[in-house]
């Protein structure tokens, strides 16, 4: 057992003479300069260990729980709008269910025609039947419209977009008239939803 400490502390003993007889022969000045430089290196080192084993993964773990928070975020926006798109669903699904059999999109593009003083206007209105989508049934109606100023078919739309019914405009078409530029020749195809 001692042989090992003895062959240990000769050979510090043989490294660490040199140094000795180094710092024994540097004067007061030099002695505290490297004492200086000693302690810097000292204090650089105890910062990159500190930095490499404290605060590494402290910005790992924080990164993470940052990561964390907006995945919740995300998550909770997203369960919003899946709420938001549940209430639209059963207002739909209301709206179909008091429409069943007391609805007919060409009576109710007449009413709007009326109530928008455009009913004289109207020289053609096309319905046709759209194969069913499971359990719903689609009507399309065609209308055409001549000599009307558009702030009457701005109105008219209007009406059409924010009706309680299942319906949607599918496709406008404006055309000026020639022999008066003011007014409008209209094509509108209006689609309807309603329950089988």
């Amino acid at each position: 057992m001692t042989d090992w400490r003895t062959s240990l502390g000769s050979l510090s003993n043989r490294h660490l003479l040199p140094i000795k007889l180094k710092w024994e022969q540097l004067s007061r000045r030099e002695k505290r300069l490297l004492s200086v430089l000693g302690t810097i290196l000292a204090l650089y080192l105890l910062q990159v260990s500190v930095e490499t084993f404290l605060m590494t993964p402290y910005h790992r773990y924080r990164d993470e729980e940052s990561s964390l928070r907006s995945d919740i975020f995300q998550a909770l926006a997203l369960s919003r709008e899946i709420r938001q798109s549940q209430e639209k669903i059963r207002e739909r699904s209301r709206t179909l269910a008091a429409d069943r059999g007391g609805f007919s999109l060409i009576s109710y593009l007449e009413q709007e025609a009326d109530r928008t003083h455009i009913r004289s206007s109207v020289t053609q209105m096309t319905p046709r039947s759209l194969p069913p989508d499971g359990n719903y049934h689609t009507t399309l109606v065609s209308i055409r419209i001549e000599k009307v100023d558009l702030p009457h078919i701005l109105v008219f739309l209007a009406r059409l977009e924010r009706s309680r019914h299942l319906i949607r405009i599918t496709r406008i078409t404006l055309e000026r008239r020639f022999d008066q530029h003011r007014l409008l020749d209209v094509r509108i195809d209006v689609q309807s939803i309603q329950s089988s």
